[in-house]
Order: C-alpha cells, then structure tokens, then sequence
C-alpha cells in the first residue's frame, strides 16, 4: 500500500501506475518532433534514492550530532516525500532533435513553497552524442560505513564536452557524463533507439533521415591531426555511424588533405 501511494501523490499530475508508458505520452502529447516516451521504474527509484539518502544523513549526524534532531525530523516527515516527488517529476522521450530528459517542478528541503524547485529540461542534440551505453548495477554507493547495494541501470550519453572527472563527497572519483539516466524500464530498447536514431534508421517509421552522425570528422577536423581524424573516423565505423563505403570516402579525404 505504501509503495502504491509514492507513485499516485504526485503534485503535477495523477499516475496510475510505476511503470505507466500512457502517462509519458499524455505528460508528453503536443511535444513538437516525439518520437518515442519511455517508462520508469519509479518505485524501485523512489526505494534506492531513499535508501541512499538516509545513508548520507545518518553519516552527517555522525560528525554534527548537533544537528542530530533536525535530521531526524527531516528524515521522518520530508525525505521519502521529497524523494517520491522528485522521482514522480521526471521524464524521458526521444524527439526529432535528440534526447529530451525533464525533471518537472517538484518539492524539496522543508516543502515549503519558496522551496520549490523549478521545471528543468534538458535536450541533447543526436548529432552531438559520442556514445551511449550503460551501467549495469553493481557494488554499492553511500558512505563507506552505510554503503547501499546499487540496484539502477544507468544509461551514460556522452557529447565531445563531456568526459571531465570530479572527487565527490565520499572521496570517490566521478565521470561526468553530459546525461545519466537511471531507472528505465528497458535500458536496452532505450540505447538502441538512441543509436537508431544517430544512423538515421528511425524509430517506429519515426525520424528516418540522412545519418546524424557521419558530420563530425570533416567539421571538427579544422583543428586536429590526421591521426586523431583517423583515429575518430575508425570509431564511427566500429560503432556503425558510417558504413565501409562512407569510410574509405572519408579516409581518403582526411588523407587528401595532409
């Protein structure tokens, strides 16, 4: 009962179900250029989160035991409902111009009204993705001495900007991906419609064009060596961006222009 309940309050509309591939659509409908929604898997998001949270706070009231009260409030009234909220809000579709990830307005801190967090929406370009592939779960993530099983598949979409590593809170060391989605209910069908949609093959008789992809070596060539063009231009046919044909096309003009 309580994990139906973190799926259907949701402040900016009414879900039916966790997993609700109609309500992407009508969350979705009159969206220029869809393509294709995709389904979460909120509750096993909103569980994992949770956990994950109150891992994090109970170490934060391990060194300011100060603080010790108002976190235990927070956790009991504010953490699960922050999280549901948060989870409820967002949303993931493919549209003509790339990859479309929304997180709607939702609660957060106190659920105050001045604490609202805005509408953020994201959308990124298929001729800009370099790769996207996915994480499998595994191991755990938290602080060392609370740590929770990981339990997300996570898709990574990487852009020529992205790649960059940070150290995070717990001293772990972070690949910065231009977009990480965790909790797709088919991860799988998810990349491969992303790579469909690249080569141009489109999804669903939806988004079949010339290959959004096969630009990259000749307009970002200006500034880069030959080995470093060839050295792209491999990865685009090993990836199925271009076919052999394109690729001797290309490789001769890349050598042309030494």
């Amino acid at each position: 009962k309580e994990k139906k309940s973190d799926i259907q309050q949701i402040p900016t509309m009414a879900y039916s179900g966790a997993n609700d591939i109609h309500t992407e659509e009508v969350y979705f409908k009159g969206e220029e250029g869809l393509v294709k929604v995709y389904a979460l898997d909120r509750q096993a998001m909103i569980d994992f989160y949770v956990d994950l949270e109150k891992a994090n706070k109970s170490l934060g009231m391990c060194f300011v035991p100060c603080c010790a009260p108002c976190m235990c409030c927070y956790n009991a009234q504010c953490l699960r409902p922050n999280v549901r909220d948060k989870v409820n809000a967002t949303h993931v579709a493919l549209t003509q111009d790339g990859i479309k990830f929304v997180v709607d307005r939702h609660k957060k801190g106190c659920r105050m009204d001045c604490e609202d967090q805005g509408r953020v929406s994201k959308t990124v370009a298929f001729g800009k993705i370099t790769d996207a592939d996915m994480e499998e779960p595994a191991g755990k993530s938290g602080p060392c001495c609370c740590m929770v099983p990981n339990t997300l598949t996570v898709v990574q979409v990487d852009t020529a900007s992205s790649g960059g590593t940070y150290v995070n809170e717990h001293g772990q060391t972070i690949t910065q991906h231009e977009l990480s989605i965790a909790g797709l209910v088919d991860p799988h069908g998810f990349k491969a419609d992303v790579w469909a949609m690249i080569r141009g093959d489109g999804v669903g008789g939806v988004g079949v064009r010339e290959p959004v992809a096969a630009q990259p070596v000749m307009e970002r060539g200006g500034g880069k060596s030959i080995m470093e063009r060839m050295d792209e231009l491999t990865a685009m046919r090993d990836k199925g961006y271009v076919t052999e044909k394109e690729f001797e096309e290309k490789r001769k003009v890349i050598l042309a222009s030494a």
